[in-house]
């Protein structure tokens, strides 16, 4: 390379890292009621969280980003089918969520906390090094305990990922129906060892797998038809419970839907033209009504079961068709009404914080669903927080 070719790369790489603060700089002062982005780093402590949240609001807050990011991104995809960071491209026109996978394939929670764990191994202080890392199993026993005190029991629902159900769709390398939630089913076996009661979901689904298509292609979420045989399967099992008393009369009907939805895995990924790209997926949804009033399901505060939930009890609840997600169905099932507590990713900690908040909920009940997607065992927005609930709170 000639002299004058190195010194023109090396002129367009210096306009390129000082035009684009500079530039970024000038839009920021010329909008209203605007201060300098960068005068922000001035302002706090420069610590490790101070400075990490900085770089993720200069990211959020740049022009040249925002113009630029998502053809760079649609570039990547038609040239290499990469997703970015969140979304993985599968088989046949399935996608999956990234975090999902790593569940799945990484090493299993606690083992993962040994080893950061500075001191002898055993039983006791490997619980002890889980605990002060946010271990679920803790608590959900320290939760357990808290109903238990109000004659309230819990059964817990760890809901198998895509991955989990259909691993061929991930990879060809991998076989049709293989259980691959190796980690799940170790959960559920400490859960039970502490006399936790638990719905093993994952089996139903392996089970049906081959007779119905149980998730959406290109979202991280089930079907109608997989919401429906949630449904039916830990219905059933509430139905074997002693306090369980069937209606006199029906009081849910169902109606079938045909529902358009575009899936949650390409809106992840900000690519543009997502939808010619990816299209919308049809699935059937089965929408509950109430057959006295002719209205759609709704919660009642006074129902025996509570259920806390993360975006699988959200799906087809609040959003389209409405009344037609896990809640409603499960109350189909029962013939009775529920109430719910739902947070879209976090419902390892956050739906307690609102629980705990509203105490007064747990008033009548008999029993709490927890329903959680696989991958928050590791991945939990805020980790596997203690929470107390209002020690006030009525006693049944």
């Amino acid at each position: 390379m000639n002299r004058t070719a190195q010194i023109t790369l090396a002129v367009v790489f210096l306009i390129a890292i000082v035009g684009v603060p500079v530039g970024q700089a000038i839009i920021d002062l010329r909008q209203e009621d605007s201060e300098l982005q960068v005068a922000e780093l001035f302002q706090r402590p420069p610590t490790e969280e101070n400075l990490r949240a900085f770089e993720s609001e200069l990211e959020e807050g740049s022009y040249f980003e925002e113009i630029v990011r998502p053809y760079y991104q649609l570039a990547r995809y038609e040239l290499l089918r990469n997703m970015g960071e969140k979304a993985l491209r599968g088989e046949d026109g399935w996608y999956f969520y990234h975090p999902g996978i790593r569940y799945l394939t990484e090493r299993y929670y606690r083992d993962l906390v040994v080893d950061s764990y500075q001191g002898p191994i055993n039983d006791s202080n490997e619980v002890a090094a889980a605990q002060a890392n946010g271990d679920p199993v803790s608590a959900i026993e320290g939760f357990r305990q808290q109903l238990a005190a109000r004659g309230i029991n819990l059964l817990v629902i760890p809901i198998p990922g895509k991955a989990s159900i259909y691993p061929e769709r991930l990879t060809e390398d991998a076989q049709a129906g293989a259980g691959v939630a190796a980690h799940t089913r170790r959960f559920i076996t400490e859960l039970k060892r502490r006399g936790i009661s638990v719905f093993d979901l994952e089996s139903v689904f392996l089970d049906a797998r081959d007779n119905h298509q149980l998730y959406l292609a290109t979202d991280t979420h089930w079907t109608g038809i997989g919401v429906r045989l949630a449904a039916a399967a830990i219905a059933a099992n509430v139905r074997k419970q002693p306090w369980y008393e069937a209606p006199e009369r029906p009081q849910y009907r169902r109606e079938t839907l045909r529902v358009r939805r575009e899936g949650d895995i390409p809106l992840m990924t900000r690519i543009p033209e997502r939808e010619a790209l990816f299209g919308q997926e049809t699935t059937t949804c089965y929408r509950v009504l109430d057959i006295e009033h002719r209205e759609p399901y709704e919660d009642v505060d006074e129902a025996s079961v509570l259920l806390l939930g993360d975006s699988f009890s959200r799906i087809y609840q609040t959003d389209a068709p409405q009344s037609a997600g896990l809640i409603a169905n499960l109350a189909y099932e029962l013939q009775q009404p529920l109430t719910s507590l739902v947070n879209d990713g976090g419902a390892s900690t956050l739906v307690r914080q609102q629980l705990a908040r509203y105490p007064e909920l747990l008033e009548h009940k008999k029993l709490v669903i927890w329903a959680f997607v696989e991958r928050d065992i590791r991945f939990g927005t805020r980790g596997w927080q203690p929470v107390a609930i209002d020690a006030q709170a009525s006693l049944q």
